[in-house]
């Protein structure tokens, strides 16, 4: 007798893409992530904690660093990897760099396109395409932004991805990049709200082992400690 498939799958590419394409469906029908939360857990000290963490620490402040530290001007190229609805959100398309974004899930590019087609927008494009595997030439961008993306791997993908980041990015081209803070206190909640938002973190390597192959590609410039520690870089030549 042939066992049958569960349906399940451990490829992560494709476990986080589903997750994220739910997240599209779930804001559709007026679903927001913390409806989906146990009570136990959303009653709990700690996440209030991480809550009380991120309403003092608004995206905003955070968009302005990053925009600060990429200085976007006329001409440049800027890749926005896992780019979510960021468009949509944070208006990126308003910077003075010409926008690219690519992500995992179709539903996620399907929503930021339309919004595109609807306001009648001049951007570089948008793609369905994994951070280790992108659909440009060497070379092609000035700047780029990588936030929440690479915690969701393990090493070896992580260095893929490193060196296609390399790649894509001109030498001394700027780069914004992202990784669990496992020092921090609050982090060991964040990936539980991960895990049950079925963004499941397996095999994440430690700040130290990261940080070891982010160098050998990437001179570090300044690094802010926060929940998730974000690294601002420029790509060597």
């Amino acid at each position: 007798m042939t066992k049958k498939s569960s349906g399940k799958t451990n490829d992560p590419i494709k476990v986080i893409s589903k997750a994220y394409d739910k997240t599209v469906d779930n804001y559709n029908e007026g679903i927001e992530d913390e409806d989906l939360l146990p009570e136990e857990f959303k009653n709990s000290e700690r996440y209030k904690r991480f809550k009380k963490i991120l309403s003092s620490n608004p995206n905003g402040s955070e968009d302005s660093q990053i925009f600060e530290y990429l200085n976007p001007k006329k001409g440049m190229k800027f890749l926005d990897v896992g780019s979510c609805a960021n468009l949509i959100c944070k208006k990126l398309h308003e910077w003075p760099s010409e926008y690219y974004g690519i992500d995992i899930s179709p539903k996620l590019i399907k929503a930021s396109q339309n919004f595109v087609k609807r306001n009648n927008l001049n951007i570089g494009g948008l793609y369905v395409a994994e951070v280790a595997n992108m659909p440009f030439a060497n070379n092609f961008f000035d700047i780029c932004a990588v936030i929440g993306v690479l915690e969701y791997f393990d090493i070896e993908y992580i260095k893929k991805a490193l060196k296609e980041l390399h790649r894509v990015l001109k030498p001394q081209g700027k780069i914004v990049l992202d990784m669990p803070n496992f020092n921090h206190p609050d982090c060991k909640t964040m990936i539980e709200l991960e895990g049950y938002l079925e963004r499941t973190r397996e095999n994440v390597p430690s700040n130290e082992e990261f940080e070891k192959k982010f160098k050998k590609l990437f001179s570090i410039e300044k690094v802010d400690n926060k929940i998730m520690k974000s690294y601002f870089a420029r790509a060597k030549e």
